[in-house]
């Protein structure tokens, strides 16, 4: 009898294990065109960054499943990896520290249940991530809002917790904590953490049920003298109309000798999508102002775009932008090929693939 009982226990322990499934998904994009701005040469570049990417999921019974995800980041046209629009890589690299960041997507592992999603590791900034939402361009491209030329501005954070709770009739909640740099040792990076270094946590709140979303952030930037930034928006669906609208104001506290940027920046955001069938058309307006810099003053900017959707996968698109400046600095801050013009016009088409 014991060993008929021990027999049932262990085919129950075999089969609970077979029964646990996983889950696991490679996805990507692949994009490229051409872009010419005023004051640069021709060149290739995408208007969606290209990628590809790793998730899954295992069930761990009661509801609870573990996640990851792995995404890298890279332009399809010389193979290089993309930057992170990261403000303490530009920081870092002022103190003495050459590294460049060689994983330049997510990179997490967590827990998810019907009390949310827990993730550790490399994971996507709340702040920028929901605002991106606000963009009728999704932040992609010369023709993406003024928000990714924030001085503060980074698409994913290192050293970080992330929380995302589940949905109440549309409304969620978001928290991140983000741990600041080690302050023990005599390399500038470390008397710069000392001095400035701080860890850093961010809000998110959001309401998206039916035709209306509504988003709002603030985050404490990690090792930043406790500089933060906040946006907050909406859009509205109407039919084949969607209408866009957002604001977002940074706070960039002096760095001292350290870091020779600074400024306080405020950018707002109006635009417009509208699809035809296949046609996707695309308009925006984006107002930026920099002030506590070496020269204060304000930018416009005005996109059009057009996609057309060959699939439900594959589209071609076209874009053309106009930045216009009150100094050439705002000009270097705000132009997205950088140069130090007090006006730019581009052009952009392509095309991108998802799997």
């Amino acid at each position: 009898m014991k060993k008929l009982l021990a027999a049932l226990m262990i085919s129950g322990l075999f089969s609970g294990a077979a029964m646990a499934q996983t889950h696991i998904q490679l996805y990507g994009i692949a994009d490229t065109g051409i872009i010419k701005e005023s004051g640069s040469d021709a060149r290739m570049g995408s208007f969606t960054m290209s990628r590809i990417g790793l998730n899954g999921t295992e069930d761990l019974g009661g509801g609870m499943k573990a996640t990851f995800e792995l995404l890298q980041r890279f332009r399809i046209n010389d193979g290089t990896l993309t930057g992170n629009y990261s403000w303490d890589q530009g920081l870092r690299q002022s103190l003495g520290d050459d590294s460049k960041t060689e994983w330049t997507g997510m990179a997490d592992v967590g827990l998810k249940g019907n009390w949310g999603h827990v993730r550790l590791g490399r994971v996507p900034n709340m702040s920028a991530n929901s605002f991106t939402m606000l963009d009728p361009f999704d932040q992609n491209g010369i023709v993406s809002s003024f928000s990714v030329y924030n001085y503060l501005y980074s698409m994913y954070v290192n050293n970080t917790v992330r929380y995302d709770s589940p949905s109440f009739s549309g409304a969620t909640v978001g928290l991140t904590y983000t741990l600041g740099s080690d302050d023990h040792g005599d390399t500038l990076l470390k008397q710069f953490a000392s001095q400035y270094g701080n860890d850093g946590y961010a809000v998110n709140l959001m309401f998206d049920n039916g035709p209306l979303l509504l988003i709002a952030n603030y985050e404490l930037k990690a090792d930043s003298n406790r500089s933060f930034v906040w946006n907050a928006g909406g859009t509205y669906r109407i039919g084949d109309l969607k209408l866009f609208l957002g604001y977002e104001q940074s706070t960039f506290k002096s760095l001292g000798d350290f870091y020779a940027v600074r400024g306080n920046q405020k950018e707002w955001l109006t635009g417009l999508q509208y699809r035809i069938g296949p046609n996707l058309l695309i308009a925006s307006y984006n107002r930026g102002k920099l002030d506590n810099s070496p020269h204060d003053g304000h930018a416009n900017k005005y996109a059009l775009g057009y996609g057309y959707d060959l699939s439900k996968r594959t589209q071609l698109y076209a874009n053309v932008v106009y930045v216009d400046s009150s100094n050439e600095y705002v000009g270097s801050v705000y132009n997205s090929n950088g140069a130090a013009n007090d006006s730019m016009t581009g052009v952009q088409f392509g095309i991108t693939h998802k799997f």
